[in-house]
């Protein structure tokens, strides 16, 4: 259970990492308002918001350009938007495909409580049949990355090609505990009350690049996301269920050729922990590794442009290579 939990702990904070957060809990002054799924969807869905109920679980998803297709799993703290730099990028030539996890953005709850990346797998293969789509490429960035690479490790005629990028999985991440507890303050904070927009803001300044492109908008979704209603009782749930595994013995499965594309300014995980997630896809039919200079966590976001640069010529070649083959 120790091992778990530690585990679960680098899941839900690595991009808060390395951030001094005070040792009282982020409650808010004021009571947020607590949006319910429905008004959740109602405020944030916009015109290429599509939904699909999978197994009985509303998904929110997006699904535009055309060409080879790409799923894209955002991380902790995360939602489908953070992909809008990579999506207006790679839909030039693929169909780029990207979901709000649920217990993330605006999909809705997991009826039966399930929250297990295994589940997190079966849904991604209920959505991805109902889109007609039977062979495409991943990519994972956080918390998204041990879903990504234990799909393409356990879906080998599936998956065309896995991008890992600033993953979870290998190396536990780092954040600030209470001197007095030894309670980590992201893990509590978001499982045990209302977390300050404040909280969030240094959360996501400390994850980008360049901080100054933490918007208002961003922040207000990400602050009506993690306070929606029942949101805190879902994180406790992620938690509790998270199974770290073996992480090198799962990589080892995965055949599709994979790129690794790592942050040069990467706070939350080091630069080793990157060299060993080339090494561990050992019997991947092709291993490239990018270190993105000045990259940080969520380089996908205030670094799109590049780094979806780098994923296109990936993807590129994995068609010249279906082509020969």
């Amino acid at each position: 259970m120790r091992r778990e939990l530690r585990g679960a702990v680098l899941a839900l904070a690595l991009t808060v990492a390395t951030l001094a957060v005070p040792s009282t809990p982020a409650m808010a002054a004021d009571a947020p308002l607590r949006l319910t799924h429905e008004q959740l969807e109602a405020k944030y869905a916009d015109k290429d918001s599509r939904f699909a109920l999978i197994d009985d679980v509303r998904l929110h998803y997006k699904d535009q350009g055309q060409g080879p297709a790409i799923l894209l799993i955002h991380g902790s703290m995360g939602d489908l938007w953070d992909w809008d730099g990579w999506a207006r990028v790679l839909a030039l030539h693929h169909r780029v495909v990207r979901l709000d996890l649920p217990g993330f953005g605006i999909s809705g709850a997991i009826g039966n409580g399930n929250y297990s990346i295994d589940r997190s797998l079966s849904l991604i293969d209920g959505l991805m049949d109902e889109l007609g789509i039977e062979r495409f490429a991943l990519a994972g960035v956080s918390y998204g990355g041990p879903i990504a690479f234990r799909y393409a490790a356990t879906r080998t005629g599936r998956v065309t090609g896995l991008v890992i990028m600033n993953s979870a999985g290998i190396e536990y991440g780092k954040q600030a505990v209470d001197p007095k507890t030894g309670e980590k303050s992201y893990y509590k904070a978001t499982t045990t009350g209302a977390v300050t927009r404040e909280f969030i803001a240094k959360g996501l300044r400390a994850s980008f690049s360049n901080p100054e492109l933490v918007s208002e908008a961003m922040l207000d979704r990400k602050y009506d996301v993690m306070n929606a209603e029942g949101r805190a009782e879902e994180a406790a749930i992620m938690i509790r269920q998270y199974v770290r595994g073996d992480p090198l013995r799962v990589l080892a499965h995965v055949r599709a050729p994979v790129l690794v594309l790592w942050g040069g300014a990467e706070k939350a995980l080091s630069q080793e922990t990157g060299d060993a997630f080339a090494s561990a896809v050992k019997n991947s039919r092709a291993v490239r590794k990018v270190v993105q200079p000045g990259g940080g966590h969520t380089m996908h976001v205030d670094l799109a442009e590049p780094t979806a640069r780098t994923v296109e010529a990936f993807l590129t070649d994995l068609v010249k290579d279906e082509r020969t083959e």
